[in-house]
């Protein structure tokens, strides 16, 4: 979806468009599910976290400024910052078999699961920024000045943390081998 169509639901949403609503809704809710997904490696509470997030945004949407996207994204970090808090949760790597393949992309096969049960793995060694910015930006695809607006980090920072966050996965990955 262009920027321009984006922008034009987000508008019609403001103006109480219950199908731009549920277009907004429909667009978002993958990439914020697998946002959350890779950060709390349960089916169920990322479910739970990604509703959340819509019905915050929903609710809140009137009030909504500047990208869109980086506001979701915003809304979601922050939920996952209350869901820690609530439950007092520290990360820990799961080997969770149970991960639910729709949530992939429609053609992945099993090597491709397995791939990315390995990556979530592999990400809980980072820290929470590095683990935004590998999942937003390989996962989601959003690029680095994307990325500064979600955070509200600047550009080099940006830069810096996926340098980091490289090197972190490339240590944890060579000593697998």
């Amino acid at each position: 979806m262009s920027d321009f169509e984006l922008n034009g639901l987000v508008d019609d949403a403001k103006k109480g468009d219950e199908f731009a609503l549920g277009k907004l809704c429909e667009y978002f809710y993958g990439k914020v599910y697998r946002f959350l997904f890779y950060k709390v490696s349960n089916i169920e509470d990322a479910e739970d976290l990604t509703s959340e997030v819509c019905l915050r945004a929903v609710k809140a949407l009137k009030h909504q400024n500047g990208s869109i996207e980086a506001w979701i994204f915003r809304i979601a970090s922050n939920i996952l910052t209350d869901f820690y808090r609530r439950r007092s949760v520290r990360k820990v790597v799961e080997n969770r078999n149970d991960i639910d393949e729709k949530m992939f992309a429609k053609n992945n096969g099993n090597e491709s699961l397995l791939l990315q049960r390995e990556l979530q793995q592999k990400l809980a060694h980072l820290t929470k920024e590095q683990q935004d910015v590998i999942v937003l930006k390989f996962i989601e695809g959003y690029e680095t000045k994307e990325i500064a607006d979600i955070l509200g980090k600047p550009e080099g920072a940006i830069r810096a943390l996926q340098f980091r966050a490289l090197a972190a996965l490339k240590k944890e990955y060579v000593k697998q081998d």
